[in-house]
């Protein structure tokens, strides 16, 4: 029987299910599971790490956190704003590591996969029926760029380089 924990097809959950492929993560060779996947690879901490700095919380532990704690932090609006940048920067690792895996591609830069998850919150952001919400995950998108580019400029980094998003 399969349980909650294994839908997501991560390398351990595959593993379980008598697969024999490589079980170490693309982007820092750890073996993967959802926890590294999502909250302790260098690729997630970066992003978890620029969504600390803008909000002022502390990065997630584990996914309960991320996704429990995190929705009890403020007001509805604020844990909104949270829950759907967090799902946005969720769905861009997987799309990213499905890419490296699927498409044998190299691992994304972090700058990269960063804004591509930014891009995915502007796109959801389309999606909201209620312009306030829109413009609030529009915003929240463009202040999480503002942060990581601030973060990035400030120890030696020229925003003038090319990111290559897609």
């Amino acid at each position: 029987m399969v349980s909650k924990k294994d839908v997501i097809l991560t390398n351990d959950s595959l593993t379980r299910r008598n697969w024999n492929g490589d079980k170490k993560c693309c982007f820092c060779h750890f073996p993967e599971n959802i926890q590294h996947l999502f909250i302790d690879c260098l690729y997630a901490k970066f992003l978890w790490r620029a969504t600390h700095i803008l909000f002022g919380i502390s990065p997630p532990r584990n996914l309960d956190d991320l996704f429990n704690g995190w929705s009890k932090t403020g007001s509805k609006k604020y844990n909104s704003l949270l829950l759907a940048t967090a799902s946005a920067l969720c769905w861009t690792v997987w799309l990213t590591i499905n890419e490296v895996i699927f498409d044998k591609c190299r691992p994304k830069i972090f700058l990269q996969v960063f804004f591509r998850g930014t891009y995915w919150l502007r796109q959801w952001a389309t999606l909201q029926w209620r312009d306030n919400i829109r413009d609030l995950l529009t915003l929240v998108g463009s202040q999480l760029e503002t942060v990581v580019l601030q973060f990035f400029s400030s120890n030696g980094w020229l925003s003038t380089r090319r990111i290559g998003l897609f």
